[in-house]
């Protein structure tokens, strides 16, 4: 007689801070500190027991890519949460500096794929800290140079069964999908139409960061008179979009409006070939050997970039360029998408991020019916 083993009962979902893993972050170095010894974090803090080492790494990951949060609102940042869709309803938040949306400059940062918002890698956010790791030395660099900032936050797509947003990375089990938000390019398209389209701000700049990339092409690709009337640059930080189905329009303003920042040990700035973006492309100037590391190696270099753009102003003539892709609707946006069941390293095929829904329908682009 067969006996079908017993499956054993998923853990439940424990969320725990980094203060009751004994862990905070230093907001003077930016380092994450053991809050007993003061001391920083580092890897091997149990000596020669890999499995120890590895536990806690592991443990802290979550914990202080949600602290960030914090950071960013309790920091001199002082920044302000912003329901998406709203407060009344499973939600994530995003982020914007006191003012931010009447400025009349407004810095919109997307970070990559899986993370949670204000991060641009776990693994470098634990072991460098707030510098290296998250977005923190972005925003006060836009404030500096006066202008209103926005962080997004396109991974937080379900809410737990407790009601807090969770990323498909750190949560597995019952959750609820947030409306409007349930994809990156369909969170970064409602913020954009909902909220940015329509701020006070009159010139808006995107710092794209990985497959972020690809959201913020989508956004010139659907609304192409709105976004480019609007919109005076991008700066690309190794990102994963291309220029496949592009019309001659945005491919014009590409080329003019936008820039890469690819990840290479050659100094900052020093041109580098890549014929997939569309627009300039240069080194990032990362000469280590992690690649999660390239927004902070360009961190000076985009800055500049991004100021440059604002005082450049909107591209001149590029409406009378024509782009005949705009949609008043943009959940009409694209019939062909490109598979996204390629491993990460192939997203330089990916077309547009998509989701497939229960029941096998596929939700193009991530846009469902707002415009």
């Amino acid at each position: 007689m067969f006996i079908r083993p017993r499956k054993p009962e998923p853990e439940p979902h424990v969320r725990r801070t980094l203060g009751e893993l004994g862990y905070e972050f230093d907001l003077a170095s930016g380092k994450l500190r053991n809050t007993s010894t003061g001391q920083s974090y580092e890897y091997n803090a149990f000596g020669s027991d890999k499995k120890k080492n590895a536990k806690l790494y592991q443990s802290l990951l979550a914990p202080a890519s949600r602290d960030v949060y914090r950071v960013l609102v309790e920091s001199d940042l002082g920044m302000e949460p912003i329901a998406v869709p709203d407060s009344r309803q499973p939600h994530c938040n995003i982020y914007v500096t006191p003012g931010g949306l009447s400025k009349k400059n407004l810095v919109v940062i997307v970070t990559g794929h899986g993370v949670n918002g204000g991060v641009w890698a776990w693994n470098v956010l634990v072991k460098e800290g707030l510098r290296a790791g998250s977005v923190v030395e972005y925003v006060r660099g836009c404030v500096q140079r006066g202008c209103g900032v926005l962080v997004l936050n396109p991974n937080e797509n379900i809410v737990a069964p407790d009601g807090l947003p969770e990323t498909f990375n750190t949560y597995v089990g019952h959750s609820t999908p947030i409306h409007d938000s349930e994809t990156p390019d369909e969170h970064v398209g409602y913020v954009w139409s909902r909220i940015i389209r329509g701020s006070q701000a009159e010139s808006v700049a995107f710092i794209a960061y990985n497959t972020a990339g690809i959201t913020v092409v989508d956004l010139l690709r659907y609304d192409f008179t709105r976004f480019t009337g609007k919109s005076v640059g991008v700066a690309f930080i190794d990102s994963v979009h291309s220029t496949f189905k592009l019309e001659s329009g945005a491919l014009r303003w590409l080329g003019l409006a936008a820039r890469q920042w690819e990840n290479s040990a050659e100094p900052v700035d020093t041109p580098i070939e890549n014929d997939r973006v569309g627009c300039a492309a240069v080194s990032a100037g990362n000469s280590s050997d992690c690649r999660e590391l390239a927004p902070m190696g360009c961190m000076e270099s985009v800055l500049d970039y991004v100021a440059s753009c604002f005082e450049r102003g909107p591209i001149e003539g590029i409406l009378e360029a024509g782009d005949g892709e705009e949609s008043e609707d943009l959940s009409d946006a694209g019939s062909e998408i490109s598979d996204l069941d390629a491993p990460l390293g192939d997203l330089d095929a990916v077309e547009s991020i998509q989701l497939v829904r229960p029941g096998g329908h596929v939700v193009e682009d991530g846009y469902i019916g707002w415009d």
